[in-house]
């Protein structure tokens, strides 16, 4: 596997300065502050397919996903791949490499073709000695990776599959259309969606007939229907509200 190293074109300082105001990380910043991180930004486009980094490999750069999806993943011993997160817009990854020797603990791969912008991880790391706001947005930041992952280990043991892919659905849509019918598109192929819900093939397709039949739901291809979205938040039965509605 390789992964792309070149470096891409500058992230213009009247766009990156409001995109950077905007994520969490770096809240409540001042200007001058977000300069350190716009002044260094690049951004590059990614097809599908490509890695962003490798698990181990020397940390050089975080990232921002600003449209796409990333999929960070493990590799075991018995060459088996581990699905740990999916990311899409707004979505920051690479940066805990700083708390890990240096060197990236996952892979990223381009799940769907993405745009991508880069920062030089030293700038992360010197912003972080002498900023108090910043600090305290990381550790946030940390606090609500493992906070999902928790939820996510809680789903699996209490939800069903058919809940969960239920749930992901739900997740797709913002809060305010979950009060009438719906129309959706996967926003990655369904073998990659059952492997983020932690199903083999065989019963993400015996569970996805299990969740038309109890909600009617209509799911051709990438499109997916939703006539009653009571009808599917009765049936995930509090598996949505777990994972999306506790912080």
């Amino acid at each position: 596997m390789t992964t792309i190293k070149e470096r891409s074109t500058d992230f213009t300082q009247d766009k990156s300065s409001a995109f950077f105001k905007d994520l969490k990380l770096f809240a409540n910043l001042r200007s001058t502050e977000l300069a350190h991180f716009s002044r260094a930004a690049q951004i590059k486009n990614y097809k599908k397919g490509q890695f962003l980094y490798i698990e181990g490999e020397q940390a050089e750069f975080f990232y921002i996903v600003c449209s796409g999806w990333l999929k960070l993943c493990n590799t075991t011993e018995e060459g088996e791949e581990v699905i740990l997160a999916m990311l899409t817009k707004d979505s920051v990854t690479g940066e805990s490499a700083m708390f890990e020797h240096g060197r990236y603990t996952s892979s990223a791969q381009i799940a769907e073709d993405s745009q991508i912008l880069s920062v030089p991880l030293s700038i992360l790391q010197g912003q972080l000695r002498v900023n108090n706001q910043l600090a305290l947005n990381m550790l946030a930041s940390m606090v609500q990776y493992q906070r999902r992952h928790e939820l996510q280990l809680e789903q699996y043991l209490l939800y069903s599959a058919p809940q969960r892919i239920g749930c992901f659905l739900l997740g797709l849509l913002p809060a305010s259309e979950h009060k009438d019918g719906a129309t959706l598109d996967l926003p990655y192929d369904k073998g990659l969606i059952a492997s983020t819900l932690g199903m083999k093939g065989a019963t993400f397709s015996r569970a996805l007939h299990i969740l038309r039949d109890e909600t009617g739901i209509n799911i051709a291809g990438a499109r997916v229907k939703i006539d009653s979205m009571q009808r599917l938040l009765k049936f995930v039965n509090g598996c949505y509200s777990q994972t999306h509605l506790r912080g």
